[in-house]
């Protein structure tokens, strides 16, 4: 106990420096999501190994990332990957073997664990989205059976199909491999490494994390994932990712380009989790429908 309120008083601290703003670019994205009345309850940057935080909407503490999740995911498999446990290239099939159901779809014994990152498993269209569908039409609430019963369309690996389907398949992946569910997998060896304060996850009916969405953190707390990939998978001088996962990963599982050198991914409704290497710099939103574009443009200003 006295172990994990160190813990919880290191990040406590951290927020605090955090939440002194001294920095033009956020000032200047206060001034765009005041002037166009955005909901924008906090954004964080850190800058050069110095985090800064701003609330510009009152809220509570802790957000729903949305499909930032998804990048948390893809960490998790990397650690996994980085211990041998894993490798992106295997295939799904042989980790549910026992768990197909009679007459599934043959192309499944194709699929691969990177495609499934990329969204490429031959899905016709995307499914269970717990934030926008009614999850009770599917008739159980078995979501791994969902997921496995569906026939492909499309040759695994050849065409790109965003679904939250895929993300859910891949919790399911890293309690495979691990043991572990994947929020106590992530809390372990990313969460409180990185000193997060307050998390949680949303879940399906069996107690396994959707992983593709729900994740309730706080935004000074995301920008820290960000930085995590921004030092070549180093946090605190802790190594927590491989470099060479890191190179894997930016540009190719979630943390798209975006351009400018960086890469970002983002959530439905405005969250956004930017990294930079070449200006060293994380940038991380939580929002109601802000306008990401205009926000980021504070960037270019200077």
């Amino acid at each position: 106990m006295k172990k994990l309120l160190g813990i919880l008083l290191m990040g406590a601290a951290m927020l605090v420096r955090a939440e002194d703003s001294g920095s033009a670019v956020l000032d200047r994205m206060r001034a765009i999501a005041e002037q166009d009345n955005m909901c924008v309850y906090s954004i964080c940057e850190i800058k050069d190994g110095v985090s800064r935080n701003i609330d510009i909407v009152p809220s509570s503490h802790c957000h729903n990332s949305y499909s930032v999740t998804k990048a948390f995911v893809v960490t998790a498999l990397g650690v996994l990957e980085d211990r041998g446990l894993l490798s992106v290239d295997d295939p799904v099939y042989p980790i549910f073997a026992d768990k197909f159901p009679e007459g599934f779809d043959e192309k499944w014994k194709k699929v691969k664990i990177s495609d499934v990152m990329r969204h490429m498993v031959g899905f016709e269209y995307g499914f269970l989205d717990i934030d926008c569908e009614d999850i009770l039409s599917y008739g159980t609430d078995d979501f791994l059976s969902i997921v496995l019963s569906k026939p492909l369309k499309y040759d695994p690996g050849t065409v790109s199909v965003y679904s939250d389907a895929a993300y859910y398949l891949l919790s399911r992946v890293v309690t495979e491999k691990s043991g572990k569910r994947l929020d106590d997998f992530l809390i372990e060896e990313v969460l409180v490494p990185l000193q997060f304060r307050e998390y949680a996850f949303s879940k399906c009916p069996y107690g396994y994390p959707i992983g593709a969405t729900g994740l309730y953190i706080s935004t000074a707390d995301m920008a820290k994932l960000g930085q995590l990939y921004l030092q070549n998978g180093v946090y605190n001088g802790k190594r927590i990712l491989s470099e060479e996962f890191v190179r894997k990963a930016l540009g190719q599982f979630e943390f798209l380009p975006t351009g400018d050198g960086g890469f970002a991914k983002a959530g439905m409704l405005g969250q956004y989790l930017y990294i930079n290497p070449v200006d060293n710099r994380v940038i991380a939103i939580h929002s109601y429908n802000g306008d990401l574009g205009k926000l980021m443009s504070a960037l270019k200003e200077e």
